[in-house]
């Protein structure tokens, strides 16, 4: 459980330590971890079906492949590296037992001979092998096993090229021995050729009112029993975090500090002409910024009524804004061109506006807005009656914009026209009915020159947020009291829900990898130490393991629950629809009849139906004689009684060589690099079956 539980273990050690005076000030947090006997390099890297996978090893391995290869960032070499071990834990037996070994002469074939392995050519020739690279690089390898100094590195290109290489051997083996027979190519066929039509009643689960079943708790663990072990309820592995944020935050000192400071700079920035000269001089350039304020955006600056009632030169100032001070000095203050124009309209559409037809129709409508304009209806009234434009319904159709925002038809009206002006415009989306609400042909502008600093959080400050969270992480160790002093002092505990193994990012945390890491090393309930991410101290507990497999029935109970409600309400109506004709279960399903036409295996969808595929009911529809009735099915959807009415006569004779070569083609990529299909998909599969424990985050 690391340096907490250590600490939590030895009480005098710890209250002599504080005694002291030197938790947060003289004793490095590293030799506190090394006094307290944590040694972060015992830690594992990871588990691969249960075997651990040192820190020593995947640190070294790390460091050697960045040595040899050009990496954009450390992250590509540790997971290149973390998939590689991956790879060598999964398949290494696989590769011996097929002997998948590189003599010498394949050794130097693959790397400049006539073949050059895949991996090769991307690595070390970016994909554009020539003889003459060739011979660079078999000049640099000999070179290199030449010189004592070099044969290190030699050694670790060879281990890597051999390991790339035996995959590239296993993943061509793979793919090798893949190929669709005749048979599949005749399913292929029947499924695309095949189709039925059908007449149907359906029952939708969602127009059945829940109150009018009940699922008790021995319905929901009756279901769980014979459904737990279905995929689409499998359970991933993951941790449930629960943790709290202590700010890291100046405080009311840091900030008068700020502000005295800011005070001294303004009074003589106030009196001082020499512009840049004064900023360079106080080193404040990179904190500088020369803005231009226009008209609306003034209303957005907090100190707005300061910077108006300003004279040129005059600094206002120092304000907070957030985590930052700021000074403006105001530069000058002008009236600059600011075309702009507000108003409303009623937008009126049709399937051609080109058609003068059509186009008519339109224009009548809109002198009959017009008139109901000027006998008074509201303007905001006939918008929402009568608009075609989703976009300003919701502010009665008025818009405020700046020349070349809108087509051009419609903003020639508002801008040509006198304010008050009621008229159309026709553009591509329709014709327009328009009122002109106002024009600005001019905007008062106020240009500042803003320097703006963070304010610096103390040393003070910052010990005692971590004395705070220290102390907080050692005091409550436990979930419970984790929880119950964060809700009595009043920090929000945020909940991270099915966190997976190497994630990065969690619930409110986009730095979360140490927390991730930390996670799963440790045991349920365990609170950690402090990790000091994006300005705040953060505290986390581990609410719950969760294993790959069959779910508890705790972590799944409200979809069983659901399912259960599915289950009886299916049960229900299956009773009421078990009669003797289509029209009888439509009449006791309170439903109508429906037809549903040229449907396939391949494609179950029935449409109207709702979002889930009907194999069930489409393979039924298959299975029966034409012109008899179903008995109720239960479905995806819903409860089905179904009629099938035609289905086509198929030619099913033949090798189907077009749909075997589609199938190698599409399914198993036969004519695609070794990176694709098949054997990318054989690694996922290996991959998801394996046991594998990322705990490298944050390490």
């Amino acid at each position: 459980m690391g340096m907490i539980e250590s600490i939590r273990n030895r009480q005098t050690l710890l209250l002599t330590i504080i005694g002291l005076g030197m938790l947060s000030f003289l004793v490095p947090y590293d030799a506190v971890i090394a006094m307290l006997g944590n040694n972060p390099g015992t830690q594992a890297a990871g588990s691969i079906n249960g075997d651990d996978v040192s820190f020593l090893e995947y640190r070294t391995r790390v460091q050697e492949r960045n040595n040899l290869f050009n990496y954009t960032d450390d992250k590509a070499a540790q997971n290149e590296v973390w998939g590689d071990i991956i790879v060598e834990r999964l398949y290494g037996d696989n590769f011996d037992a097929l002997g998948l070994g590189l003599t010498k002469e394949e050794f130097d074939d693959i790397r400049y001979g006539d073949y050059v392995s895949p991996w090769v050519s991307r690595t070390f020739y970016g994909g554009q092998v020539t003889e003459e690279q060739k011979q660079n690089w078999k000049q640099t390898f000999s070179t290199m096993y030449s010189d004592p100094a070099g044969k290190a590195n030699y050694a670790g290109y060879a281990r890597v090229i051999q390991q790339k290489r035996m995959r590239e051997k296993f993943d061509g083996m793979v793919r090798a021995g893949l190929a669709a027979n005749s048979l599949e190519g005749k399913r292929e066929f029947l499924g695309n050729q095949e189709k039925v039509d059908f007449r149907y009643v359906l029952k939708r689960y969602t127009s059945i009112p829940d109150g009018d079943v009940e699922v008790t708790d021995a319905d929901a663990m009756s279901f769980y029993r014979d459904h737990k072990g279905d995929a689409q309820y499998a359970q991933r592995a993951g941790r449930d975090i629960e943790y709290i944020r202590i700010p890291l935050t100046a405080s009311f000192d840091d900030r008068q500090n700020a502000q005295a400071k800011m005070t001294e700079l303004k009074g003589i920035w106030a009196t001082d002409d020499d512009g840049d000269d004064f900023l360079s001089e106080n080193r404040l350039m990179d904190q500088t910024s020369r803005l231009e304020i226009i008209g609306p955006a003034l209303d957005k600056e907090s100190q707005a009524a300061n910077l108006e009632a300003a004279a040129v030169g005059d600094v206002v100032g120092p304000y907070f804004e957030g985590t930052s001070i700021r000074l403006d000095k105001v530069i000058s203050k002008d009236a600059v061109a600011d075309s702009s124009v507000k108003c409303r309209h009623i937008l009126l559409k049709t399937a051609d506006i080109k058609d003068p037809a059509q186009l008519a129709v339109l224009e009548a409508r809109a002198d009959s807005l017009k008139r109901r304009l000027r006998a008074g209806d509201a303007f905001a009234d006939l918008v929402n009656k009568h608009s075609e434009d989703p976009g300003s319904k919701a502010t009665g159709g008025e818009y405020e914009f700046r020349r070349g925002r809108m087509v051009k038809p419609f903003e020639d009206f508002c801008f040509d026209n006198r304010v008050g002006s009621i008229g159309t415009a026709e553009t591509n989306y329709g014709l327009h009915l328009i009122e002109v609400l106002d024009q600005q042909w001019t905007s008062d502008a106020i240009t500042i020159q803003r320097v703006e600093r963070e304010v610096e959080i103390s040393s003070v400050t910052s010990a005692g947020a971590e004395e705070t969270a220290m102390n907080f992480a050692i005091e409550y160790g436990d979930i419970e009291s984790f929880r119950n002093a964060a809700d009595t002092m009043g920090y929000a505990i945020v909940e991270a829900r099915d966190v997976q193994s190497g994630t990065a990012a969690i619930t409110g945390l986009p730095n979360g990898a140490e927390v991730v890491g930390w996670a799963y090393g440790a045991e349920p309930g365990d609170v950690s130490n402090p990790f000091q991410i994006d300005g705040n101290y953060i505290i986390a507990c581990l609410a719950n393991i969760k294993k790959k497999g069959v779910p508890p029935f705790e972590n799944v109970e409200d979809a069983m629950r659901a399912g259960a409600l599915k289950d009886k309400k299916a049960k229900m109506y299956m009773d009421l629809m078990s009669t003797g004709t289509l029209d009888e279960a439509a009449e006791a399903a309170g439903e109508t009849v429906g037809t549903a036409t040229g449907l396939g295996l391949k494609t179950p969808t029935i449409s109207g139906s709702g979002g889930a595929p009907e194999p069930e009911v489409v393979g039924a529809a298959f299975a029966l004689e034409l012109n008899s009735l179903s008995a109720p099915i239960q479905g995806k959807n819903g409860v089905w009684v179904i009629m099938p009415t035609v289905r086509n006569a198929v030619d099913a004779s033949g090798e189907f060589t077009t749909e075997v070569k589609n199938l190698n083609d599409r399914t198993y990529f036969r004519n695609l690099p070794l990176s694709s299909g098949a054997p990318v998909r054989l690694s996922n599969a290996i991959v998801e079956k394996a046991d594998i424990d990322d705990l490298r985050q944050g390490s």
